[in-house]
């Protein structure tokens, strides 16, 4: 069985789209109609807890890499209505990524504050990248050190990591973006992000393994969002 998707979407009105046309075109059209199709699982919108832009994320679960290869998934790019199309062109960026999940046996299960029916309060994404043929640090480093380090913090709730399997960028900021995308990232949820800057996660940064990796690192880029809303 192929193993779950995640689909991570970035995204910023930027100058040619208002803010009030683009959250109505994200929460009344775009996401809307994806709730019907099959390899969706979920649906949340994020804003931004950093200062740092795009200014929006949207996170889907979705079954499998390979459904969103067929019908209808694909189907939903060919059937775009003209606001769309014409939100999509004028926006400051909208990028796609799309993972698949990572088997992670260092990662803890998710905390007592997991909760299936809700969503955490923030989402903290690590993109990650390292030379080829360094995999196996960076494994090694997320499964005895670091995910360890985040799960015994308060406010924790759960880790994912995914490989990226494909990517592409729309609106005026990101046709000029040439930027390629980290293969890796991290998914971690909390219920408070107070934690994330304790000693405890300075420590994880600090040890052999680390300064190892560090050697090696071709990319890295964190991004912390707040809950906006679910479908």
């Amino acid at each position: 069985m192929a193993p779950p998707a995640y689909l991570l979407v970035f995204s910023d009105p930027g100058t040619g789209v208002s803010e009030e046309e683009f959250t109505d075109w994200y929460d009344n059209e775009h996401v809307p109609l994806r709730v019907d199709i099959p390899a969706f699982l979920s649906w949340t919108r994020w804003k931004e807890a950093d200062g740092q832009k795009p200014t929006w994320a949207a996170s889907y679960d979705l079954t499998s890499y390979e459904d969103t290869q067929k019908p209808p998934y694909t189907t939903l790019a060919e059937t775009r209505s003209e606001r769309e199309k014409r939100v999509i062109r004028d926006m400051g960026v909208l990028e796609r990524r799309t993972y698949e999940l990572m088997d992670s046996p260092g990662i803890p299960p998710p905390s007592p504050l997991f909760d299936e029916k809700k969503r955490s309060r923030f989402l903290e994404l690590a993109s990650i990248d390292v030379k080829p043929g360094s995999e196996t640090l960076l494994d090694r480093w997320y499964d005895e050190e670091h995910s360890a380090a985040l799960a015994s913090l308060p406010g924790w709730v759960r880790s994912r990591r995914f490989v990226l399997k494909d990517w592409a960028r729309a609106g005026v900021e990101g046709r000029t973006n040439e930027q390629a995308i980290p293969r890796f990232i991290a998914v971690h949820e909390w219920e408070s992000v107070d934690a994330v800057h304790s000693e405890e996660v300075k420590a994880s940064f600090q040890t052999p393994l680390r300064a190892e990796l560090a050697k090696v690192l071709t990319a890295r880029d964190v991004r912390t969002f707040e809950y906006y809303r679910h479908w």
